[in-house]
């Protein structure tokens, strides 16, 4: 992908334009543009066909190549006759029909997890850094709908670095034992839920790996929960070392009742003291 380098040359090339004037003439921000200069995010469709119309390049010219070297004039046209020599042409049609699909999931990559938690309003958070969008039909039309990067191994059989795809929920509509991507104060995490804030005011959540302990958060502190509704990885799921899981499952149960037999002694020993 060359899309930082030629939009930073596209730029300078037109006249010495500022990111601020590029960003009022595609209707964006001057944060924006400069994010994807720096390769921190990646513009949406509708964003693409904005900057190839603005800077009269191809799309795929504009993300594909390096312009710096490359005479644009001339590889457009290399393109075009081995487009139509091999009828690719043919399918020009369906790129026009995608550009119009209605955009339902909003992908928040991991590196900007940190600033998404920290936002005090998320939405206006994703529209200002302007997060690739993706349309997928199998999402309903009348949801809300927002895709995460997951790091880590704590839901297997899930693959680690998998995007999941969640449906917006309120806490009071948890039911125990889903699965749903949490978005604390403290970051983002894909747990079951357990909700126990009628009884001491908190929310249990769950890996389904074994190996990693369950833990309690305020309930207070949830900002987000988005059901678990679909996942896309690039890795085949992994079937679980059973024996080791169970092994560490078990020295978690022998450190947490050592933690009991100690407290119980420290109680005793208060209780005889007084």
């Amino acid at each position: 992908m060359f899309l930082s380098k030629n939009l930073r040359y596209l730029r300078r090339k037109n006249n010495r334009q500022t990111q601020e004037e590029l960003a009022q003439a595609l209707a964006l921000t001057r944060s924006v543009i400069s994010s994807y200069e720096d390769g921190r995010a990646e513009p949406s469709v509708t964003t693409l066909i904005n900057m190839s119309a603005y800077f009269k390049v191809s799309i795929e010219s504009l993300t594909n190549l390096d312009l710096t070297n490359v005479d644009e004039k001339k590889a457009s046209h290399q393109k075009e006759v081995k487009k139509y020599a091999s009828a690719s042409a043919l399918k020009v049609n369906s790129v026009y029909f995608d550009a119009k699909i209605q955009e339902n999931a909003l992908l928040v990559p991991e590196k900007a997890a940190a600033g998404y938690v920290n936002a005090s309003d998320s939405t206006h958070f994703l529209q200002d850094h302007d997060f690739p969008k993706y349309s997928l039909p199998f999402l309903s039309k009348t949801k809300e709908y927002r895709a995460f990067e997951i790091r880590g191994e704590s839901m297997l059989p899930l693959p680690d670095k998998s995007i999941v795809i969640g449906e917006k929920i309120e806490r009071e509509d948890i039911k125990d034992g889903q699965v749903c991507v949490v978005v604390t104060k403290d970051g983002i995490v894909l747990k079951k839920l357990y909700d126990q804030s009628n009884v001491n005011g908190t929310v249990l959540l769950k890996s389904t790996n074994v190996g990693y302990k369950p833990y309690e958060v305020d309930a207070s502190n949830i900002m987000e929960l988005w059901k678990f509704h679909s996942y896309v990885s690039h890795n085949i799921p992994q079937e679980q070392d059973d024996a080791n899981e169970l092994r560490k499952a078990f020295t978690r149960m022998e450190n947490d009742i050592q933690e009991l037999r100690l407290m119980v002694a420290k109680i005793k020993t208060n209780d005889t003291e007084e």
